[in-house]
C-alpha cells in the first residue's frame, strides 16, 4: 500500500501556480497516515476479519474435501483477498490524494510530496491529511 501511495504522492498531489506566499510544499508521511488514520486502520481491519473468516472456512471443510479442492479454495481466497486489498488501496489513494489536494488548495501550497529527507523547505501537513481522512 506505500509504494502506491508514494508513486501518487511524489509526482505532486497539488500544483497551485501563482501562489508564492510562505512554503509552497506540502510533505505528507504516507507511513504515518497509514498507521494512525481511521480510514486506513478501518481498511486494515476489514482485511484482517475477511482473512480470519477464511482461515476459519478452510479449517472448517479441511476434513472434508479433498486436497485439490481445499489447494482450489485456497487459491480463490487468496485472489479475492489479493482484490480487496487493491480495491482498499485504491480507495484509500483516491481519499488522501483528495484530502492533501484539498489542504495544498486552502494552503496555497505549489506541490505535496511524500515525506523524505529534506535538507530545505517544507511543511509537514501529515497530521491535516489524518484528521481528514476520519
Amino acid at each position: 500500500m506505500t509504494k502506491l501511495l508514494v508513486g501518487l504522492l511524489s509526482v505532486g498531489v497539488a500544483f497551485m501556480p501563482g501562489q508564492c506566499t510562505g512554503s509552497t510544499v506540502g510533505i505528507v508521511d504516507t507511513q504515518r497516515v497509514l498507521n494512525e488514520s481511521v480510514k486506513a486502520l478501518q481498511f486494515q481491519k476489514q482485511l484482517d476479519d475477511r482473512e480470519k473468516q477464511m482461515v476459519a472456512d478452510l479449517a472448517a471443510i479441511a476434513p472434508q474435501v479433498g486436497k485439490a479442492e481445499l489447494n482450489a479454495r485456497r487459491a480463490r481466497y487468496l485472489t479475492e483477498l489479493g482484490q480487496l486489498k487493491r480495491d482498499f488501496e485504491a480507495q484509500l489513494t483516491q481519499q488522501l490524494s483528495q484530502a492533501a489536494g484539498e489542504i495544498a488548495r486552502e494552503d496555497h501550497l505549489r506541490i505535496v510530496l511524500v515525506k523524505a529527507p529534506i535538507w530545505a523547505g517544507g511543511r509537514d501537513i501529515t497530521q491535516r491529511v489524518i484528521d481528514r481522512l476520519k
